[in-house]
């Protein structure tokens, strides 16, 4: 990898790792979420920098070729993301479903009070 071009992934990168800031910044996302991709751009920076490492790396794997190991742990990291976004997902559901709830018993509440003070209302005009 010539010298432009590690230059142009690290601009790049830097442009994305910058933009993940401003919006953690302006709380757009959570810290959870922010943490989740600082850490791959993090690594890809140090990748960008040291191309030579991505050819160590890549040896461990067996027979992958770079572009075919990077590739390959950039779906993984897109899995655990979509694990983590149904994670989320159904935790939200939970919420709507406790939301649900807690109106359906405000309106009994209410239906009962009517009741009660109905009651009230007709006791007093017996005594």
């Amino acid at each position: 990898m010539n010298v432009q071009s590690i230059a142009l992934v690290t601009a790049v990168l830097l442009l994305v790792l910058f933009w993940l800031l401003k919006i953690f910044v302006e709380k757009k996302i959570s810290s959870g979420q922010a943490l989740f991709w600082l850490f791959p751009l993090i690594v890809a920076q140090i990748l960008a920098l040291f191309p030579s490492l991505i050819d160590r790396l890549s040896s461990l794997w067996g027979n992958l070729v770079p572009v075919s190991w990077i590739t390959f742990v950039a779906m993984v990291l897109l899995v655990f993301y979509l694990l983590y976004l149904t994670v989320r997902l159904n935790g939200l559901a939970r919420i709507v479903d406790l939301a649900r709830n807690v109106a359906y018993l405000e309106r009994r509440l209410r239906e009962t009070e009517a009741c009660c003070e109905k009651l009230a209302e007709k006791l007093a005009r017996v005594e």
